[in-house]
């Protein structure tokens, strides 16, 4: 069994923002929701926009719902919420 987004809908899995530079000192400051994630599953409508499964997106801040499904979070939004592909 799997997820699949209804209508002009995708689901995003978050990619977590990097806690530690290349060189590994620790960036302090408060943690802020991931903006980008990987395209998880997408429909037709999304194939058309360019969103692919793998693809990696960034999106709206607060778009979408959040839900758990199988021990994994994902975040299902509308097409409309994403703002870039990330070729």
């Amino acid at each position: 069994m799997s997820i699949k987004p209804i209508g002009a809908r995708v689901v995003l899995k978050e990619i977590e923002a990097k806690t530690t530079t290349g060189s590994g000192l620790i960036l302090a400051g408060e943690k802020e929701e991931p903006q980008m994630a990987e395209v998880v599953a997408t429909t037709d409508e999304g194939e058309e926009l360019g969103l692919v499964v793998g693809a990696k997106v960034y999106y709206k801040k607060y778009a979408g719902t959040k839900v758990k499904y199988e021990n994994q979070e994902y975040v299902i939004i509308d097409n409309e919420d994403i703002l870039a592909i990330i070729i």
